[in-house]
C-alpha cells in the first residue's frame, strides 16, 4: 500500500526548506529569507514574529506551498474530483481511495477529510496571510494574491462538497452555509482580491478567472464572460513543485506514475469521455493501457504533463476565461461567438476551430467536452458535472460514470459530491449536510 504524503504538515509548521523554495520561487529577497530562517525553532513560526517583514514573507510562502499541496498532493483536491467524476481510475488498493472513485465516500473516509481540512486550512492562513501583509505594507500586491486564494479555496468548497459547508474562524466555529453562500463569500473575497492587486496584472487576472469560475456556478453566465474578457488566452497561474522533500513533490505525479493509484481514465461508467484514447493534444497520454502494476486490471494511461516531481498543474488559466466567454455566448444564443471563443480556447494547443454540431444538445455536449479536455486535472470537472445537473437539467445518471464499477464485481455509486466528513461535527452549529443535490 503506498504511504500518503501527509498534506497536513503545512498548517502545522513552515520549514526552512520550505521557505527557500518560494523564496527562489516567487523572487523573495535574499535578507527576508535570511530573517525567515533566523527563526529559533525553525519548524514552526512564532506568531509574534509576523509582525515584521520577515515573519509575514514566511506566511505568504507558507500559503503558496500550501496551496500546491492541496491542490496536487497524491490524493489532493485534483486526484480526488477527478476520481469522483470521470477523468481518473483508481489502479491500486486502499478501500477508502476506491470509495472516492465509486462515487460512495462515506463521512467516515478519512483521506476525505485530510482534503476538506486542508482545503479550509488554506482558505484561513490565506486570509491570515492577507491581514498581516497588509499590517506591513497597505498596498503590498501579495494581499491580493492571499485574498484571490482564500477565494479559490472557498470555489473548491463549494464545487467539491455538499450544501451546509461551514466557514469558521479561528476560535470561532462558523454555521453552516448553503453552496450559494459559500460562493458569495468568496466573491467578496476576489472583489477585495481585484482592489488589493493594484496594477499586478498576474493578480488582477488571477481573480478574475476565479470570480469568472465562481459567477459561473451561480448562474451569472454574462456576469462570469464580464469577469474574465480582458484576461490574456496565455495567462496561467499554477502549483509550483521541486524535489527538496515529500512535501514539495508533485504528489500527484508521483501516485500516478511511481503507484498507478490515479490512471487517466477512458469512457468510466458508460457516461464517460474518452480521455486516454482521444489523442487530443489536450490530454497527451503516456503508457500503452496495460494492467497497473498493483491491481493487475485497470489500465494504465498516464497524463505526459504530470510525469515529474516538478511538474506544475494548471489552477487558473487564460484558457478557461475564453471557455467561460464561450458558455455565456452559447447560453445568449450566439453561436458564431460561442465557436469563436472555443476557437480562441484551442489556439494554444495548436487546435482548429471546432464544427457546429448544429443542435442545442449538441453544443453544450460540445461545450462541456471542451471544458473536460481543455481543463483536465485542474479540479474543474467535478464541478461541471454538477452544473450539467443543476443548471442543464440533466439526469445525474446520464452525466457521471454508472453501472458496473471496474474492479472487483463493484457497483458505482450514486453521490454527487463530497459528503462533508464527519470530523466537521465537531462543529457544534454543524449536524449534516443540508442538502446532497446538485
Amino acid at each position: 500500500m503506498v504511504t500518503l504524503t501527509s498534506p497536513t504538515r503545512a498548517h502545522r509548521r513552515v520549514t526552512s526548506r520550505r521557505v527557500l523554495l518560494v523564496a527562489a520561487l516567487a523572487g523573495l529577497t535574499a535578507c527576508s529569507t535570511d530573517r525567515i530562517l533566523k527563526v529559533e525553532r525553525p519548524d514552526i513560526i512564532d506568531p509574534g514574529s509576523l509582525d515584521n517583514s520577515g515573519g509575514v514573507t514566511a506566511l505568504y510562502a507558507g500559503v503558496i506551498g500550501d496551496l500546491s499541496n492541496t491542490m496536487a498532493t497524491n490524493l489532493g483536491v485534483i486526484s480526488s474530483t477527478g476520481l469522483m467524476a470521470d477523468e481518473l481510475r483508481f489502479g491500486a488498493t486502499p478501500p477508502e481511495i476506491r470509495q472516492m472513485d465509486q462515487r460512495a465516500a462515506p463521512k467516515s473516509n478519512t483521506l476525505v477529510a485530510t482534503v476538506y481540512r486542508n482545503v479550509q486550512q488554506l482558505r484561513g492562513q490565506a486570509d491570515r496571510a492577507a491581514v498581516a501583509l497588509k499590517g506591513q505594507k497597505a498596498d503590498d500586491v501579495r494581499v491580493g494574491e492571499m485574498q484571490a486564494i482564500s477565494g479559490f479555496a472557498h470555489v473548491i468548497l463549494a464545487e467539491m462538497f455538499c450544501s451546509g459547508v461551514p466557514l469558521a474562524e479561528p476560535l470561532e466555529d462558523g454555521d453552516p452555509l448553503t453552496t450559494t453562500a459559500v460562493l458569495q463569500a468568496g466573491l467578496a473575497k476576489l472583489t477585495e482580491a481585484a482592489t488589493s492587486a493594484g496594477a499586478d496584472a498576474r493578480i488582477r487576472n488571477l481573480a478574475a478567472v476565479v470570480r469568472g469560475r465562481a459567477l459561473l456556478d451561480l448562474g451569472q453566465f454574462d456576469q462570469a464572460a464580464a469577469a474574465v474578457a480582458g484576461v490574456p488566452t496565455d495567462f496561467s497561474y499554477t502549483t509550483l513543485h521541486a524535489t527538496t522533500t515529500a512535501y514539495q513533490r508533485n504528489g500527484f505525479s508521483d501516485y500516478m506514475f511511481n503507484f498507478d493509484g490515479i490512471l487517466v481514465s477512458n469512457r468510466e461508467g458508460t457516461n464517460g469521455l474518452n480521455f486516454a484514447t482521444a489523442a487530443d493534444p489536450r490530454v497527451v497520454i503516456e503508457g500503452t493501457g496495460a494492467p497497473s502494476r498493483f491491481d493487475g486490471q485497470t489500465p494504465r494511461y498516464y497524463l505526459s504533463r504530470a510525469n515529474s516531481f516538478t511538474s506544475r498543474m494548471p489552477l487558473v488559466t487564460g484558457v478557461e476565461a475564453r471557455l467561460i466567454e464561450a458558455e455565456a455566448a452559447l447560453r445568449a444564443g450566439n453561436t458564431a461567438l460561442w465557436l469563436t471563443k472555443l476557437t480562441g480556447a484551442r489556439a494554444p494547443f495548436g487546435m482548429t476551430a471546432p464544427a457546429d454540431p448544429g443542435t442545442a444538445t449538441a453544443r453544450v455536449d460540445l461545450m462541456f467536452r471542451e471544458r473536460a479536455f481543455a481543463l483536465f486535472a485542474s479540479a474543474h470537472r467535478l464541478g461541471d458535472l454538477r452544473r450539467l445537473v443543476r443548471q442543464y437539467q440533466r439526469g445525474a445518471e446520464t452525466v457521471y460514470p454508472t453501472g458496473a464499477y471496474h474492479k472487483d464485481g463493484l457497483q458505482l455509486g450514486t453521490d454527487l459530491q463530497f459528503v462533508i466528513p464527519q470530523t466537521e461535527e465537531n462543529n457544534p452549529k454543524y449536524t449534516a449536510c443540508i442538502d446532497r443535490a446538485a
